[in-house]
């Protein structure tokens, strides 16, 4: 029986994950063989330690964030990058770093800063991961905070939307890094030979989410596909590889011993806040129901009672909080209203720092 569970972000787009670094995740964990987990997806970063997704539970510790995860991971016995040396160990480390910063761009520009993209598909894929009323929210003050941190290559921000950006340097960029990853991957099967390692794991959560989604307008996809075949060819192996036997899929049973957000989930939030009262759980056969026992169950049905009361309050108080804070309601025409990210990612440099090895080509 599955001992350990992986909590992404939901599947969108014909993949298990939205999120580039829960797919890296779930791409690692079948390199290196761990059968015994299940995927929750729960959608919430408020149950992570980090506020960040992927978060891994082994039934004794929680470890959020992908190079956290991988790092615990090899040392207790899951480790894909074993046959690595240590020079092959810091070039991977350096192209990962390279499709970090490069490829996180690429996908928030393509995904939130292209209005035909946020509205004719990205929109709709966030939405139906999370409840109301965060669906309404959510995907807006994603692709605000998307559109602020891609604004760096060109264009101009009118309304929330990026306009003027037909000769951004986002397409450049996306593009070096293309070509540095084709000439290390050469003919081979993955990166470093004929078995897979974390560079292959994370390299392939981004290249999935520009190659596979069918957006209104596949810019990224057309450059991959017309300049990089063997990327594609690549992409194509991973997938049928990493993606080929998944573990079981569940949703979350019961709550992490963080606190549970109430805007990102609120089923689950009001379930446990409103729906668990020690007042009505049935007791065991055995238990003789005494008049102690029932003053006990009473007394705290009360208690439950008064304590239900506040969350209301703090509930309602709260939302109306977050929403003025954060401007939700917006008085303007629908385009106003349609635009958005998530959280506001760290800001990355212009530079692309390309691995020693390929300095000289």
């Amino acid at each position: 029986m599955p001992t350990a569970e992986l909590y992404i972000y939901g599947s969108a787009f014909g993949l298990p994950s939205i999120d580039p670094q829960c797919l890296a995740l779930i791409s690692y964990l079948s390199i290196v063989s761990h059968q015994e987990y299940t995927i929750v997806e729960c959608n919430d970063t408020g149950i992570s330690p980090t506020g960040e997704l992927p978060m891994f539970h082994d039934g004794k510790n929680w470890i959020a964030g992908t190079n956290r995860i991988i790092a615990y991971l090899s040392k207790t016995g899951y480790s894909a990058n074993e046959h690595l040396s240590k020079e092959d160990l810091a070039r991977s480390v350096a192209y990962a770093s390279l499709a970090d910063e490069s490829l996180t761009d690429a996908i928030l520009f393509s995904w939130f800063a292209d209005a035909d993209n946020f509205l004719g598909a990205t929109r709709k894929a966030y939405s139906n991961l999370f409840s109301i009323p965060s669906r309404y929210m959510l995907p807006i003050q994603m692709r605000k905070a998307a559109v602020q941190r891609v604004q760096k290559y060109g264009g101009t921000v009118e309304s929330g939307t990026l306009t003027n950006a037909d000769n951004t340097k986002i397409y450049d960029l996306a593009r070096n890094c293309y070509r540095v990853l084709d000439r290390k991957l050469g003919n081979k099967d993955f990166f470093f030979g004929v078995k897979p390692t974390s560079l292959d794991a994370k390299v392939f959560g981004y290249l999935a989410l520009q190659l596979y989604p069918e957006i209104p307008n596949p810019r990224f996809q057309v450059i991959l596909s017309s300049q990089f075949p063997r990327l594609v060819a690549y992409c194509d192996r991973c997938r049928e590889e990493f993606f080929a036997n998944l573990p079981d899929l569940t949703v979350p049973t019961e709550l992490s011993p963080f606190w549970t957000n109430p805007f990102a989930a609120p089923r689950e939030w009001f379930r446990n806040t409103f729906m668990v009262s020690p007042a009505r759980t049935k007791p065991s056969i055995s238990q003789q129901d005494t008049g102690e026992q029932r003053s006990k169950r009473t007394e705290e049905g009360r208690d439950f009672d008064l304590k239900r009361i506040y969350a209301i309050t703090f509930g309602v108080v709260a939302m109306v909080a977050y929403v003025i804070m954060n401007g939700l309601i917006v008085i303007g025409d629908e385009e106003e209203e349609q635009n958005g990210y998530l959280t506001a990612p760290d800001e990355y440099s212009d530079d692309i720092h390309v691995p020693a090895e390929d300095h000289d080509d």
